[in-house]
């Protein structure tokens, strides 16, 4: 009996245990217009993305390690999708809808942002591999 009693305590503490978000991770954005690439990571209960690469044919930005540039910050889990992130192109005591992520598969993401209240739909792609590692 003690030993089923241990088993259930040991599976509950393991089940409560908070678990890192399956989106940490360097993603590439689908577009036909431009070229992105960023990094989704996980700060406390927190999801940030870190802009590693962006070329929109007018100019470019690379991350050199030194400045970080964040597509958004501040992303939490609601039910199966991630909400009220702050983009870095929007006021963060705004308390209209900002961006929005639903997991398409596991290795794709729809990211929605809203500009001027219009849902702007993206599509971002798992990055398979990582050519160099930036802190």
């Amino acid at each position: 009996m003690k030993k089923w009693v241990f088993i259930i305590i040991l599976l509950s503490i393991l089940s409560c245990k908070e678990k890192e978000s399956h989106l940490i991770g360097d993603w590439n954005l689908q577009s036909k217009f431009y070229s992105a690439t960023y990094r989704i990571q996980q700060e406390g209960k927190k999801l940030n993305a870190l802009i590693l690469y962006h070329n929109d044919n007018t100019s470019v930005y690379k991350y050199d390690g030194n400045q970080s540039h964040f597509i958004f910050e501040g992303m939490k889990k609601k039910g199966n999708h991630y909400v009220d992130g702050a983009s870095g192109a929007t006021n963060k005591t705004n308390d209209s809808k900002n961006i929005e992520i639903k997991e398409k598969h596991s290795d794709t993401l729809e990211v929605t942002s809203y500009i001027m209240g219009k849902p702007l739909i993206e599509i971002w792609t798992r990055k398979k591999e990582t050519n160099e590692k930036i802190k």
